[in-house]
């Protein structure tokens, strides 16, 4: 905060709430007056922490004190230097799915910053520059990173996120094999790879789209991941074969895999919640 324009507006503030430097500084832990004293004056600065106190002590919005849009903006910088010493969980959500399911891990906020990647589901070959410039805002700054990645954000973090520094990856019935996933797609709608060449885009009667050239991608995709992963998958999934996570393992030496009886391809209910946090507990913290 600039010490131009600090000192009147704590003044000021004092005044209008009847209050003597000896009482603002000990309402903001401040040894005696004499500090106080030097901040209206401008001979010192207040902390960004004593900011934050004052605001919340006197129940006041930012807007009170000090013009709006900049007093956002020097905080939000002060909050992103603050995280150099912190660690942030970035949970990618699958099809359909939501940022907010990021509360589902909230059990890790002691220890982590918990945030979902938002991003609107769009078709696979659109969205990686939003899903990199999405994903570098949101860990710029902090020294740990892991991911948890649900479906086909699984597909999106090993596709688009391996040059990215992260620590760990939790892979949620992961779309192992995206070219298996288009295949069965064309198989089920009887479309012939001559008809997508030929046509390069064709709209499915569910409304997803397939693109030739998407499909040549995936085909002769250059697989980059490197970063330890576990990876939970259901033994009645009947989107992502089996094969296709054991050729992902074989892949990635660094990998391994738990298997959730009974469970099929979204995971949701009560039961299979309590059991992906102690899937990931258990793997954070062993």
């Amino acid at each position: 905060m600039s010490k131009e324009t600090i000192g009147p507006k704590i003044k000021q503030f004092r005044k209008q709430y009847n209050l003597t430097q000896d009482e603002l500084a000990e309402s903001l832990g401040y040894s005696g007056k004499s500090v106080i004293s030097h901040i209206e004056k401008g001979d010192a600065d207040m902390t960004y922490e004593k900011i934050l106190l004052l605001l919340r002590t006197f129940a006041l919005d930012a807007n009170e004190l000090f013009e709006v849009e900049r007093i956002d903006k020097q905080l939000n910088d002060w909050r992103m230097t603050q995280r150099k010493d912190k660690k942030v969980v970035v949970y990618i959500h699958g099809l359909n799915g939501s940022s907010k399911e990021a509360e589902d891990f909230s059990y890790l906020k002691d220890e982590y910053d918990v945030v979902g990647l938002d991003y609107q589901d769009g078709n696979p070959w659109e969205l990686k520059e939003t899903i990199q410039k999405e994903f570098e805002k949101l860990t710029k700054n902090y020294k740990e990173v892991v991911v948890i990645a649900n479906s086909i954000g699984a597909f999106y973090t090993y596709e688009y996120l391996s040059n990215f520094n992260i620590k760990q990856a939790f892979f949620i019935s992961p779309v192992a094999d995206m070219h298996q996933l288009i295949f069965n797609k064309m198989m089920g709608e009887g479309i012939r790879s001559k008809d997508l060449e030929e046509k390069k885009f064709i709209t499915c009667k569910d409304g997803v789209v397939l693109s030739f050239d998407f499909y040549q991608h995936v085909l002769r995709y250059e697989d980059n991941w490197k970063v330890p992963t576990d990876i939970l998958y259901g033994s009645r999934d009947n989107l992502v074969y089996i094969e296709n996570i054991a050729d992902f393992l074989a892949k990635h030496p660094n990998s391994k895999l738990t298997i959730k009886q009974g469970a099929e391809h979204y995971m949701h209910t009560e039961e299979e919640k309590e059991f992906i946090k102690n899937w990931i507990i258990n793997s954070l913290y062993q």
